[in-house]
C-alpha cells in the first residue's frame, strides 16, 4: 500500500497549535506523511511570535506546512476562491490522499477541494453554526449550507452531544462523536497541593488581590462571541470594589472592551492580560471562572478550568453542559447576554463559596481517551495502521 499523505486544514494557525498537535502525532504513528495548511500570517487567537514557534515545531516534527490565505469568519468570494485554489494546488503538488478539516470556512473549502480533486475529507465541527436553542437566523442560513456540503463529507466528527444529535439528519457518509479535542488531565493532576497554594498566592499577590477579594477569570479571544462585555457589565452592576476580574486572551474587540472598562470606571477591578500561555496560576488563584460564550462547541477554557477545580458559570445552550455538573462543578445560564441573571449567579457563588471536590467524571475528555478515539477514526477513514 502506498504511503498516505494527510493534509490537516484549518483557517487559523491557532487551531493547529491548540487542537491538532496530537492529531499530527497520531497520524505519524500510523505511518502517514502529514501536511498542514493554514494561515500562519494571521494566526487567530495566538500571537504572531507563537505562530512562528509553531512553524519551527512543525519543522522539527517533519511536517510540511503550507501558507493558505484564509480569511476569518465567512471570508469574501475573492478570498475564498484564492484559498480554494491554494488548497487544490497543495493537493496536486503533494499527492495528498486525505484531508482532516477544521473550522466552518476551512471545512467548506476542504470539502470543495476534496470533491474537485477526488480526495477523502474528514471534517471536525468545533461547534456547528446552528445548535439547539440557537438563533433561528443561524438555522435558516447555516443549516442548508452544512446540509449541502454534507454530501461531500466522508466523515463528520462532532465534539458535543447536541451536535451529534443534529448530525443524524445530515447526509454524511459516516458520523462520530468524540468528547472534545482532549486536555492534559494527567499534567494538571500531577501538580502538588503545595505547588497549587504557592501559585495561588503568587498570582493573587501579582494582581493585588486581597484575602477578602473575589477573583474572577475568563479565558478566550476578545470577540463578541466570547461575550466578555456581559461580564464587565455585571461587575459594574454589582458595584463591589472587592471583585477583581481578569481576561486572558487577544482579539479585535480589545479597544471596545477597554472603552467599556473606562465607561464604568472599573480600571482598578478589570484587567486585560493579553495572551497567556500557562494558565495554571490564574486558575488556582481564581474563585470563579466565567465562560459564557454565545456559541461554543465544547469550550476548552471551561473544561480546563474544571480540571484545575475552578468553579464555573457557563452557557447551558452550548457543549459546556456536557461537562458542567450543576451545582457540583458550576452553574449554567441559558441566556448569556442576561446581565441581571449573571449578577445573581455571581452573587450566589460568592455567598456560598462552592468548591469542586471530584473531577473523575471528566476523565473521558482527557487525551488518553480522545487520542484513542481519533486513532480509530483515522485507521478506518484513511485506511491507516
Amino acid at each position: 500500500m502506498s504511503k498516505q499523505r494527510i493534509l490537516i486544514l484549518a483557517t487559523t494557525a491557532s487551531m493547529i497549535e491548540q487542537f491538532n498537535i496530537h492529531n499530527i502525532k497520531i497520524l505519524q504513528s500510523l505511518g502517514a506523511e502529514v501536511h498542514v495548511g493554514t494561515n500562519f500570517r494571521n494566526p487567530g487567537t495566538i500571537t504572531k511570535d507563537i505562530s512562528k514557534q509553531l512553524i519551527s515545531k512543525l519543522n522539527s516534527m517533519n511536517v510540511t506546512y503550507h501558507q493558505i490565505d484564509f480569511m476569518r469568519g465567512i471570508g469574501t468570494h475573492r478570498a475564498n476562491k484564492k484559498a480554494l485554489q491554494q488548497v487544490c494546488n497543495v493537493i496536486k503538488e503533494n499527492n495528498i490522499t486525505g484531508i482532516h478539516a477544521h473550522s466552518p470556512l476551512g471545512g467548506i473549502i476542504a470539502r470543495r477541494a476534496g470533491h474537485k480533486m477526488n480526495v477523502k475529507v474528514i471534517y471536525t465541527a468545533h461547534g456547528l453554526q446552528f445548535f439547539k436553542g440557537g438563533p433561528l437566523r443561524d438555522w435558516f442560513i447555516f443549516f442548508p449550507i452544512e446540509w449541502f456540503y454534507a454530501h461531500w463529507t466522508d466523515a463528520l466528527i462532532t465534539i458535543n452531544q447536541d451536535d451529534y444529535s443534529v448530525s443524524r439528519v445530515l447526509p454524511v457518509k459516516h458520523r462520530y462523536y468524540i468528547p472534545g479535542v482532549g486536555i492534559d488531565l494527567q499534567r494538571v493532576s500531577n501538580i502538588s497541593e503545595s505547588r497549587r497554594r504557592k501559585l495561588r498566592e503568587d498570582v493573587r499577590k501579582k494582581f493585588n488581590v486581597k484575602d477578602d477579594d473575589f477573583f474572577i477569570i475568563s479565558v478566550g479571544e476578545l470577540s463578541k462571541r466570547k461575550n466578555h462585555a456581559t461580564v464587565i457589565k455585571a461587575i459594574h452592576e454589582l458595584n463591589d470594589p472587592h471583585i477583581k476580574y481578569v481576561i486572558a486572551g487577544i482579539g479585535n474587540l480589545k479597544d471596545e472592551l477597554v472603552s467599556l472598562i473606562h465607561k464604568y470606571h472599573l480600571e482598578k477591578q478589570v484587567s486585560l492580560l493579553g495572551y497567556v500561555r500557562n494558565l495554571d496560576g490564574l486558575y488556582f488563584a481564581s474563585d470563579l471562572n466565567i465562560f459564557i460564550s454565545k456559541r461554543e462547541g465544547l469550550g476548552l477554557g471551561g473544561l480546563d478550568g474544571i480540571a484545575h477545580k475552578t468553579y464555573i458559570i457557563g452557557n447551558g445552550r452550548t457543549g459546556m453542559k456536557d461537562y458542567i455538573r450543576v451545582p457540583e462543578t458550576g452553574l449554567l445560564m441559558n441566556n448569556p447576554s442576561n446581565v441581571k441573571n449573571l449578577v445573581k449567579l455571581i452573587s450566589s457563588v460568592r455567598e456560598t463559596t462552592p468548591r469542586i471536590y471530584s473531577i473523575s467524571y471528566i476523565k473521558k475528555f482527557g487525551y488518553c481517551n480522545v487520542d484513542e478515539c481519533m486513532k480509530k477514526i483515522y485507521m478506518k477513514e484513511f485506511d491507516l495502521g
